[in-house]
């Protein structure tokens, strides 16, 4: 059986916390360093992507230094393949020089944006409340999904909200969830979202929320130790980013470890993918 071809594929990376002056998250990790790494898998392996999504956290201290610097650093590896690079924000990040560094605009009401990837259309949904680590989308934020939802897609809808619609397995995280979830479900419910992208928790996450299949992406910066059971402890291993890949009758979710390890079994070559029409 040949392999079908995705319609669409993007990479999904998030919790990058960028620091202005390059100090290490928790004086242990160095999130420019991991980030780096991502970028290398991303312009070097053999999985084409139409966009690359970074939702949320994008920075651990919120300043104009640490936005430039990403910019720099993802936009150059992006144009190295020709793939658009699209910013949403998290809870750590500040709304005004988010904006002003990252999308040419000012402000400081929430952030939200449409993009269009070959007729797929990605909505970013701002969850973030300012000061607080727990997230909540505002009557107009809601509004204005509505109202960009009533109008379906020619591929399809992916939504990006930083705080994930899904319950955590931590018991500490609950103090970070996504409040009054069904009001996001009553939105996007019976619509043509094909798929929820997260982030927020550091650690990867699956579930189906209002009937749509929802993902969490592992943090590039540290994750959460999961071997702890219910209790919270950030550790300094497998990092890692997601990708989604939309087919015309499914979509897919898959985490990219960037940790590797010793060859079990030999490489085998994948076969060349027909080219997109």
């Amino acid at each position: 059986m040949s392999r079908p071809r995705p319609t669409h594929t993007v990479a999904h990376l998030s919790d990058t916390h960028i620091t202005g002056d390059g100090t290490p998250v928790g004086g242990v990790v160095d999130a420019r360093a991991r980030l780096r790494q991502a970028l290398d898998v991303l312009t070097s392996w053999n999985v084409a992507c139409d966009a690359w999504v970074l939702s949320g956290d994008l920075s651990d201290d919120g300043t104009a230094a640490s936005y430039a610097w990403l910019k720099q650093t993802v936009e150059t590896a992006a144009a190295s393949v020709g793939v658009p690079v699209i910013w949403a924000n998290g809870n750590h990040d500040e709304r005004g020089a988010f904006r002003r560094v990252l999308l040419g605009a000012e402000g400081e009401e929430p952030i939200v944006a449409e993009h269009t990837v070959r007729g797929l259309r990605i909505l970013l949904v701002d969850s973030t409340v300012p000061h607080h680590p727990q997230g909540r989308v505002a009557p107009e934020t809601l509004a204005w999904l509505r109202e960009r939802l009533a109008t379906p897609a020619e591929a399809g809808t992916i939504i990006v909200i930083h705080h994930p619609p899904l319950p955590p397995l931590q018991d500490a995280a609950w103090g970070w969830v996504l409040a009054h979830p069904e009001e996001l479900a009553d939105v996007v419910r019976g619509t043509d979202v094909r798929a929820l992208l997260s982030g927020h928790f550091h650690h990867s996450e699956f579930g189906v929320f209002a009937g749509i299949g929802t993902s969490v992406a592992p943090s590039l910066v540290y994750t959460q130790d999961l071997t702890a059971g219910r209790d919270l402890r950030g550790q300094s291993s497998n990092p890692g980013f997601s990708v989604v890949e939309v087919y015309p009758d499914v979509v897919t979710h898959t985490v990219v470890p960037l940790t590797t390890g010793d060859t079990v079994a030999a490489l085998l070559p994948a076969a060349p993918l027909p080219g997109r029409d």
